[in-house]
């Protein structure tokens, strides 16, 4: 519920940019920090849609990508936050750029439409996993 929620800092930082032959431009991961009122726990919660063409890192590379995401999450979280990284990385689970974060966070979902470049992250992973579930496209051409 949003009224359990108070914002700390919210912002995007870039991290990519599409090449040439696929060219809309930068790419970032937009980030917000929330503490949960009752609890006072902390989330840093991030999204990333991916650069173009898929699975190539953008003019970057798949590294570097994978890295300056990383690289966000390290300059905005506290060591006590909870993580959660999702979006359309234009990526799938064999590309490097997410099996050089899934090295760091846990993927803890990958959709299936367009060979599965759609991902959840976290920092918790294992059994503090309460339920992975497909909830559909929503309206949009992913899952």
């Amino acid at each position: 519920r949003r009224g359990a929620w108070e914002v700390l800092g919210h912002g995007m930082d870039d991290v990519a940019e599409d090449r040439r032959e696929q060219w809309y431009g930068k790419r970032g991961v937009m980030w917000a920090r929330f503490r949960h009122k009752e609890t006072g726990k902390t989330v840093l919660f991030l999204n990333h849609h991916g650069p173009l063409p898929v699975g190539t890192g953008g003019t970057c590379g798949r590294h570097a990508t994978a890295w300056n995401i990383l690289r966000t999450i390290a300059a905005h979280a506290d060591e006590s936050d909870g993580l959660v990284l999702v979006g359309d990385f234009n990526a799938d689970g064999r590309c490097q750029t997410i099996r050089e974060i899934e090295r760091r966070m846990h993927r803890v979902y990958t959709g299936r439409v367009f060979g599965g470049v759609d991902h959840v992250f976290s920092s918790c992973g294992g059994s503090r996993v309460v339920s992975r579930r497909n909830l559909g496209g929503g309206g949009s051409d992913h899952d």
